[in-house]
């Protein structure tokens, strides 16, 4: 797997995911010392390919399952109530395709008995691993948390609940990355770094670009021979002059 590190000043630990069909993205704070950027990356990367391994194995083993496709909400709606009638008959409300990648495959809202299933789930999925997804949900309309009541609920239905949740995880994980791939992804145009040059203005012809220049405004000077000599002398200077021209008077 190629590997890709980006490094940040803001950021106080490091974090590691796949995307892009594959690239493990590995976070980094910009402040940690080279050895321990080198050992935290090489832990990290080691960890999310056991991951992927695993995650491919368990793939493997769902082949044998039928799998089942849901483009759109009638026809989600179609799936869920036939699981429900089979298992918990509880009063549904709206099922609806969500979006979400990383949080929730599924989730309920208890207020207006809302179901929401990721689109990442139902593209070919193994049909007994969405079936347990289902009634997973189904089984939140009576438990609202994860404690022992509610997982009994769970495996009253699917007896093998805990392998068809990894089947299920791994499967949108893997969805998930699939779509990520730079092949799949639309075509950006490349921005360069740096600072965008202005646009040019448009050159106008001749008789246009040259305008007249204003005529230029003469001040009238002072004469230098008119300027009173005792201006440039002290206060005190100018004072004893006055009153020595009063004697010669």
């Amino acid at each position: 797997m190629q590997v890709l590190i980006e490094e940040s000043k803001k950021l106080r630990r490091a974090s590691a995911c796949i995307r892009d069909g594959g690239t493990i993205h590995v976070k980094l704070p910009r402040h940690w010392p080279r050895h321990l950027k080198h050992s935290v990356t090489q832990e990290l990367v080691e960890r999310l390919q056991k991951k992927d391994a695993k995650e491919r194995a368990l793939l493997d083993k769902a082949t044998q399952q039928e799998t089942v496709t849901i483009t759109d909400n009638e026809a989600l709606t179609a799936f869920v109530q036939a699981i429900n009638a089979a298992t918990f008959q509880v009063p549904l409300g709206k099922v609806q395709i969500g979006t979400a990648k990383y949080n929730h495959l599924a989730q309920v809202n208890l207020k207006t008995k809302t179901m929401t299933v990721s689109r990442y789930c139902l593209n070919q999925a193994p049909k007994e691993a969405l079936r347990y997804l289902i009634v997973h949900e189904l089984a939140h309309y009576f438990e609202s948390g994860h404690g022992p009541r509610f997982w009994a609920l769970v495996a009253k239905h699917v007896p093998d609940y805990r392998l068809q949740s990894s089947i299920m995880k791994a499967f949108h994980h893997q969805a998930v990355i699939q779509e990520d791939a730079p092949s799949n992804l639309p075509e950006t145009p490349t921005v360069k770094a740096g600072y965008t040059s202005k646009p040019k203005r448009p050159v106008l012809a001749p008789e246009l670009s040259q305008k007249p220049k204003p005529a230029p405004v003469k001040t009238p000077q002072k004469n230098k021979t008119q300027k009173d000599k005792t201006g440039l002398l002290p206060g005190f200077v100018k004072q004893l002059l006055l009153w020595g021209e009063g004697f010669t008077r």
